[in-house]
């Protein structure tokens, strides 16, 4: 649902080297091919916006160091918004500076409503 949407760019992915590593090492431990991670790495590599994702981010200390890496990224590109699942770290933060932390969910009805009032 994201993959395609992103593929037909009706958002611009915000992407870094570390994200991109932990997002490869994921889909391994997923049983995922490495085929298929070779074609989606290509994708991201064709498509992505890359940031360096070097800023040292601190808010309060309930962030996981780990979860440095998106919130950096975020910041740097300014994006809109951090899609995770991460309901521990992430998703309880619910805004990093000017960017929404939200799930896939409610990402895909917040692109999907802005994609129908741009059409109408």
């Amino acid at each position: 649902m994201i993959i395609s949407r992103w593929k037909n760019r009706k958002f611009q992915l915000v992407m870094s080297r570390p994200i991109l590593e932990e997002v490869t090492a994921t889909l391994l431990e997923k049983g995922i091919s490495e085929t298929s991670i070779l074609e989606f790495v290509t994708a991201i590599g064709n498509l992505a916006l890359f940031v360096p994702a070097n800023l040292i981010v601190y808010r309060l200390d309930k962030i996981d160091p780990d979860d440095n890496k998106f919130l950096s990224a975020a910041q740097e590109s300014q994006a809109d918004f951090l899609v995770s699942l991460d309901a521990k770290h992430l998703l309880p933060l619910k805004h990093h500076y000017k960017t929404q932390i939200l799930n896939p969910a409610v990402f895909i009805r917040i692109l999907d409503r802005e994609l129908a009032e741009e059409d109408s």
